[in-house]
């Protein structure tokens, strides 16, 4: 089926090129306390550079990830694929299960659930996200309330 101009549920064809990207801190999107969720202090010294947003797609999103060596554990209010381009290696540990990852290898994350990351280098990944960027912000936001009730 051809893109039909004006249409709000088709994506359109869009090219980002990577020497292009522009470095932010996680912390400059993340405006929660570090203390409201387990992980969002580490997770805020990750460097993101947005590819594409709300803006261009309503359905997902997608973002080059540059970590530094960490540990933190975190909660998955979206459903993710994670990519590593370089560096690693990256250890996922879930359900008592450790997955160990490094550049060209893949991780699948889905809403729900309960993952400690370390990585002892930096690495680079690109993460493709379900929903959009802003619509995951506003649901951490969400479970951060109704977390501590």
């Amino acid at each position: 089926m051809p893109f039909e101009q004006g249409k709000e549920d088709q994506v359109p064809a869009i090219l980002r090129k990577a020497q292009d990207a522009k470095w932010e801190k996680v912390g400059n999107f993340f405006d929660m306390a570090d203390e409201a969720l387990p992980g969002v202090k580490a997770l805020k010294d990750v460097q993101v550079a947005m590819l594409f947003d709300q803006s261009l797609c309503t359905h997902f999103g997608s973002v080059f990830e540059k970590w530094p060596p960490v540990k933190f554990d975190w909660h998955y209010e979206c459903d993710q694929i994670f990519y590593i381009i370089s560096g690693g290696p990256l250890c996922a540990t879930c359900n008592g299960e450790s997955l160990e990852g490094s550049a060209g290898d893949v991780f699948l994350f889905t809403r729900g659930t309960d993952v400690t990351f370390e990585s002892k280098s930096e690495l680079v990944g690109l993460t493709i996200h379900y929903p959009a960027f802003e619509e995951i912000l506003k649901r951490y936001k969400e479970y951060a309330e109704t977390r501590d009730k």
